[in-house]
């Protein structure tokens, strides 16, 4: 894919940050799907949306393994286990990890979405989720969230724009 979002600049020094926690994965055999704004940028291709992080899931169980790596790769991250979420940071740069839960119909507890798209990540082979899987997942988190309602809005509103028609 040679396709960036309105912050190219700033989006190009974000793939190589990316690219360097997913090879991490990689070679600690951590399985991982892209999920988040990145999926909706590459299903719209839509040039005027702003990408400012990318979106990881894993599963619960592979947290420890996770934290163990990057720390062994000296990475500067938060982890915040009520939320099962750990960010990872360097500057303005960020990647938001997160573990798979109960509550999307398609995704079980604990496993990986069945429902993925292999893709060249800039040059690396990746696993994302699939446009229905995040047409599942947009209004189940605005249902979840009380801080991002506005922001979720605005994306399920564009997202529904693209696909001409309401989602579920």
């Amino acid at each position: 894919m040679k396709l960036y979002p309105k912050n190219k600049e700033q989006f190009k020094k974000q793939i190589i940050f990316t690219k360097k926690i997913m090879k991490i994965f990689e070679k600690n055999k951590i399985k991982c799907v892209i999920y988040g704004s990145f999926a909706h940028f590459y299903y719209t291709k839509d040039e005027k949306m702003r990408v400012n992080d990318i979106d990881i899931l894993i599963k619960k169980k592979d947290f420890d393994n996770v934290v163990k790596a990057l720390e062994k790769s000296k990475f500067r991250f938060k982890y915040y286990p009520q939320w099962e979420t750990l960010i990872i940071r360097d500057g303005r740069l960020r990647v938001e990890i997160d573990s798979i839960s109960l509550g999307y119909p398609s995704i079980k507890k604990d496993m990986l979405p069945n429902k993925i798209s292999k893709i060249d990540f800039y040059g690396l082979e990746a696993k994302m989720i699939t446009l229905n899987a995040l047409e599942e997942i947009y209004p189940i988190a605005y249902k979840r969230t009380n801080d991002n309602k506005v922001k979720i809005r605005k994306k399920i509103k564009h997202l529904e724009k693209f696909l001409g028609r309401k989602l579920k």
